[in-house]
């Protein structure tokens, strides 16, 4: 069976606008790519940050404690919080973001009902934040 001109015209502009398609998909994914690599650069780059903060704090904190009112107790909850500073600090420089991801989601796996109350929490804290 033989094409008619018509149907001869009509696959060749299908298959132009398919390559448009999928050319325009290419540079897509490219750019979204791009994106990515970006925001990971980004936040890798304030993770670090975050943990010199971190560290600062955490040694005000311990140089402080002694003079803290309250006794003992709470000399010692200071510096209890200045080692989770100082730990949470080295988890930043240790890890990538891919890894806290892995690490957050066996976290919400092994404690489902946790998770979704402290996503509860954390969206409406800031929730009000945004609202200010």
């Amino acid at each position: 069976m033989s094409r008619t001109p018509f149907e001869s015209d009509f696959e060749q502009t299908t298959d132009k606008f398919k390559d448009k398609v999928g050319d325009m998909a290419s540079k897509a994914k490219d750019k979204a790519s791009q994106w990515t690599n970006a925001a990971a650069e980004t936040v890798n780059s304030q993770r670090a940050s975050a943990a010199s903060g971190l560290e600062r704090v955490a040694s005000k904190v311990h140089d402080k404690a002694g003079s803290v009112p309250g006794g003992p107790k709470v000399v010692d909850a200071a510096h209890r919080l200045a080692d989770g500073m100082e730990s949470t600090a080295g988890y930043l420089r240790e890890h990538d973001l891919g890894d806290m991801r892995d690490d957050l989601m066996n976290v919400c796996r092994r404690h489902p009902v946790q998770a979704i109350v402290s996503a509860v929490v954390v969206g409406f804290l800031l929730g009000r934040t945004v609202r200010r």
